[in-house]
């Protein structure tokens, strides 16, 4: 079983050769696939006229992002550089909501925006490039709405404001918000739309938000808050935390927390047995439904703390 941990707390070489699993699918071109797939996603309402997409504003949120980037987790631990670490049997998560108490009330302090780490923060000599870390060579895929068309970044370098964005926020999440968002029993309730004020709702972060999850991409800003999020690889560890936090609220009860509760008449394309659109799997097997435990087929991984 893969095993997800903390990247606070892994050895440096462990760190090092995550990042440049992810350096290895930039450079044969598998990186911009997930790009443009998170892109797309974004662009088709789901249902037809509605403002939920066939990843985002929705139910199906959660489900289609865990689906996602167990996508990648498979290909980042194919990469020789994770092989070679035998301890890295799954992606690390980014534990966001512990940054601020952990760095004196400036998570900007914390050790992920290092060198060894994600890099850091965007240079204003450069417009908010990160000039240091890992990533410094991969040329952003964008998105032009005026042509419909991608294209790639003339320079290379990710683009970060960390709570400087004129779009952003100044404050992370902390554990007070992760709280008050477990109070929230039911998965999704009615209307079951974008900001319904459910656990999805919450964890979204439309509800009241910008909070928890759009809240962590404000606060990043730069790349993170378009539609081509993930050309910040902080993006998957991000998104790991997110669905660490899913699973832990799916396991306070017995059995897990469902994703879709019987009489629950969730829009087409968000419900538990609807197809998961636009990702790597064409074959069909992607449903809410079936990605609702992580212990088990198709998926079986485990979070670890």
């Amino acid at each position: 079983m893969r095993q997800r941990l903390d990247i606070l707390t892994l050895p440096l070489a462990d760190v090092q050769a995550a990042t440049a699993g992810i350096v290895a699918l930039m450079q044969d071109g598998t990186y911009d696939g997930f790009v443009r797939r998170h892109m797309d996603a974004m662009m088709v309402a789901m249902p037809a006229g509605s403002q939920a997409n066939q990843a985002h504003r929705g139910p199906v949120f959660l489900a289609w992002h865990r689906a996602s980037l167990w996508e990648f987790e498979t290909k980042w631990l194919a990469t020789p550089a994770v092989q070679a670490r035998p301890s890295l049997t799954g992606f690390p998560y980014w534990r966001w909501e512990s940054e601020t108490a952990l760095n004196g009330g400036d998570p900007k302090k914390s050790k992920v925006w290092t060198n060894d780490y994600f890099g850091g923060d965007g240079a204003a000599a450069s417009q908010s490039r990160v000039l240091d870390g890992p990533f410094t060579s991969w040329k952003a895929l964008l998105y032009s709405s005026t042509n419909k068309s991608y294209y790639k970044r003339g320079v290379t370098g990710v683009v970060r404001k960390l709570a400087r964005d004129s779009a952003g926020v100044p404050t992370l999440p902390d554990q007070a918000q992760v709280n008050d968002t477990f109070t929230y029993t039911r998965y999704e309730v009615s209307p079951f739309n974008y900001d319904s004020p459910s656990f999805r709702g919450r964890m979204e972060g439309w509800a009241s938000g910008p909070r928890m999850h759009n809240q962590v991409h404000r606060w990043i800003g730069g790349d993170m808050i378009v539609g081509t999020s993930p050309n910040d690889p902080v993006f998957w560890f991000h998104h790991a935390n997110v669905d660490r936090l899913w699973w832990r609220w799916q396991t306070r009860a017995t059995p897990i927390r469902p994703y879709q509760r019987s009489g629950d008449v969730y829009p087409a394309g968000h419900r538990s047995t609807d197809v998961l659109q636009g990702l790597l799997n064409a074959s069909g097997s992607w449903t809410p439904g079936a990605v609702e435990d992580i212990r088990v087929a198709p998926l079986g991984y485990e979070y670890v703390q």
